[in-house]
């Protein structure tokens, strides 16, 4: 079909605040998935998405940049406002503690960890489930049957759970370094050989042979732990094992919003992206409701966003449920669930807002992985008034759209001019 005609320009700066407040939603939209030639954002019935399309901007953007695979806290940290020169020295491991609210003091080292099933192989282990079957249930159980592990060189080791598998694990005590690699293997296909941490840098040695320690005793004391047990007898994989990625110190961050004395709020379940928020000083909002899976209260999330804009300039709405349809390998859910996405965004339509929809990374349904793929966004303002052409949201109409390819960071400058924001920051 021909090109749609030229969106007009967002309104000018004029201002430090904003002219309209504004509302973000976030996670799971893009995919490389594709059924009778669709993928599930394609496939999904998305009125309400296809409108906000059609009377605003759409296109696709690299989280990163072009061929750059992001993850969580990478794409989620360009999309908050991280400027770009402070990416590389975000880690996961200070994140997962942000979302938790632990005090981490100069010199711990603290990382993102996973319980996982593992199992013994040749020198070392083999790990058979990443998430140990994204375990919900008896994680602080797990937990507290590693509290009393030595695991030498007067090291303290603590693992606290964040959310299903997810928990970050602190080290504390004289000359640790966060010069360390990673033990989880990452993106690939299981199961696959759980690594050795190793020395980056002189200096991390002592540090890397204390994770080795901590991760060998622990699976001797959860490999025969009651809960374990249960979950085999029931057919379920157990959690006996951690694995460990992304080790960091006591973060230093600064972002946009903070520079231009934006109050925004974040209404996620999501550990990681609350750590995110809150290394930012985003005002996070707590509710039962609001989970990091499937059953999170969408029509709740949106309803609270609308009333946080009575007081804040910006609200981030956080989905994370078709990102893990798309880890499982589960196109049809993701597919479903982005129609209900869709249903619970109604009623924003019609207010008097900036509406951004975008997402921290493409997650392939045949795989299960991360992917450097671009991802399909879409920015609708009042005034940008886009008419008399019909839109399907998904990834190969945005290849077409009326929004240039761009990455996170210059999407976000657009979003902010498109407010109204007087911004400083190229």
């Amino acid at each position: 079909p021909p090109p749609p005609p030229p969106p007009p320009p967002p309104p000018p700066f004029s201002s430090r605040r904003r002219h309209t407040r504004c509302s973000r939603l976030s996670r799971g939209l893009g995919d490389v998935y594709k059924r009778q030639g669709l993928t599930p954002l394609e496939a999904a019935n998305t009125p309400v998405m296809d409108r906000l399309a059609a009377t605003g901007k759409y296109g696709l953007l690299d989280p990163i940049a072009p061929g750059e695979t992001p993850n969580t806290h990478s794409g989620t940290g360009n999309l908050f406002g991280i400027m770009p020169d402070q990416l590389a020295t975000l880690n996961r491991g200070p994140v997962e503690a942000a979302g938790l609210g632990l005090d981490i003091v100069p010199g711990d080292v603290v990382l993102r960890s996973n319980f996982a099933s593992i199992k013994p192989g040749g020198d070392g282990f083999i790990i058979e489930d990443r998430r140990a079957g994204r375990i919900t249930e008896g994680v602080h159980e797990l937990a507290a049957a590693l509290r009393d592990i030595d695991a030498g060189e007067g090291i303290s080791v603590s693992l606290i759970p964040t959310d299903q598998h997810r928990g970050a694990l602190v080290l504390r005590g004289p000359g640790l370094s966060t010069a360390i690699s990673d033990t989880d293997p990452g993106n690939q296909e299981m199961p696959a050989r759980l690594l050795k941490c190793l020395a980056r840098n002189p200096g991390g040695e002592r540090t890397a042979e204390v994770i080795n320690r901590f991760i060998r005793l622990s699976y001797e004391h959860l490999s025969d732990h009651p809960l374990n047990r249960k979950r085999i007898e029931a057919g379920l994989p157990p959690a006996n094992g951690i694995i460990t990625r992304g080790a960091g110190g006591v973060p230093s961050l600064n972002g946009m919003m903070a520079d231009l004395d934006l109050s925004v709020s974040l209404i996620a379940g999501c550990n990681t992206v609350r750590g995110l928020a809150r290394l930012f000083g985003f005002n996070i909002v707590k509710d039962d409701r609001f989970t990091g899976a499937l059953d999170t209260n969408l029509d709740a999330k949106i309803a609270t966003a609308i009333s946080r804009l009575n007081d804040h300039d910006l609200v981030y709405v956080h989905v994370k449920a078709p990102d893990i349809c798309a880890h499982d390998k589960n196109p049809e859910a993701k597919r479903q669930f982005l129609e209900k996405i869709d249903a619970a965004l109604a009623p924003l339509e019609g207010l008097p807002i900036v509406i951004a929809i975008a997402t921290d990374h493409t997650t392939d349904s045949n795989s299960g992985f991360h992917t450097a793929d671009p991802v399909p966004v879409l920015l609708n303002y009042p005034g940008a008034n886009m008419k008399g052409h019909t839109v399907k949201f998904g990834e190969s109409t945005c290849l077409r759209g009326n929004l240039a390819r761009t990455s996170s960071h210059n999407f976000l400058l657009d979003f902010l001019k498109a407010m109204g924001v007087e911004q400083t920051h190229s």
